[in-house]
C-alpha cells in the first residue's frame, strides 16, 4: 500500500509538471463514481444511465475526438495519478474486459483495472440501477482477486496487490441524493 507521505510526493510531484518517472507500484485499482469512471457506464444496460459516450468526452484525450468513457474532455484525475505512479493512464474499465477474462487477468496483474462507474455511490440505493454501487465493485475486485490467486497463487496475487495502489472517490452522489430528496430534513 502507498503511505499518505508517499501519496503527498506523488500529488506533489503532479503539481510540478511533466516529469520522466519510473513506476512506483505494480497495478492501480480504481473505485468510485463519474470523476474516476473510464467506461464502465457505457457497458450497463438502460436508458437512464449516464454515459460519457460522445466525442466530446474525449475531444482533448490523446488521439482526437473519440469518446473514452471518462466524464471529462480529456485526462481526469485518476489518469493524473497513474501517470504519477508510472503507468501510462488509469486501467482500463472493468465491464470492457470482463467479457474477456483473460484480459481481464492480465490487465488485473499489468496495470489494474477501474471499478468506478458514473452516479455510484457507497449507499446501494443512490441513483439505484443506473450504475456500478461501491458494493459491487468491491465484489467485482473480489471474483478478480480470484482470479489472480488462480492464475499466479494466492503469494503472489497478496503481494502485488499488496504493493499497489487502490484509489477511492465516492460519496457525492449520495449527498446530492439526499439532499435532493422530497420532504422534511431532519424531522
Amino acid at each position: 500500500m502507498v503511505s499518505i507521505l508517499q501519496l503527498c510526493l506523488i500529488i506533489g510531484a503532479a503539481a510540478a509538471g511533466p516529469s520522466k518517472m519510473v513506476r512506483l507500484v505494480p497495478a492501480m485499482y480504481v473505485f468510485g463514481d463519474s470523476t474516476l469512471d473510464v467506461g464502465n457506464n457505457n457497458y450497463l444496460p438502460g436508458p437512464n444511465v449516464p454515459r460519457a459516450n460522445t466525442p466530446l468526452n474525449g475531444v482533448d484525450f490523446p488521439g482526437g475526438a473519440r469518446a473514452t468513457g471518462r466524464f471529462s474532455n480529456g485526462y481526469h484525475v485518476a489518469d493524473f495519478i497513474a501517470m504519477r505512479l508510472g503507468l501510462k493512464e488509469s486501467p482500463p474499465a472493468y465491464l470492457s474486459l470482463a467479457p474477456r477474462p483473460t484480459a481481464l487477468l492480465l490487465s488485473a496483474l499489468a496495470t489494474g483495472v477501474s471499478y468506478a462507474s458514473a452516479g455510484a455511490g457507497i449507499l446501494d440505493s443512490t441513483n439505484a440501477g443506473n450504475n456500478i454501487p461501491l458494493s459491487k465493485q468491491v465484489r467485482y475486485m473480489e471474483s478478480t482477486k480470484a482470479a489472480m490467486e488462480a492464475r499466479v497463487g494466492k503469494a503472489a496475487a497478496r503481494l502485488l496487490l499488496s504493493r499497489s495502489f487502490f484509489l477511492f472517490s465516492v460519496g457525492s452522489n449520495d449527498i446530492s441524493v439526499f439532499a435532493a430528496a422530497p420532504g422534511d430534513v431532519g424531522t
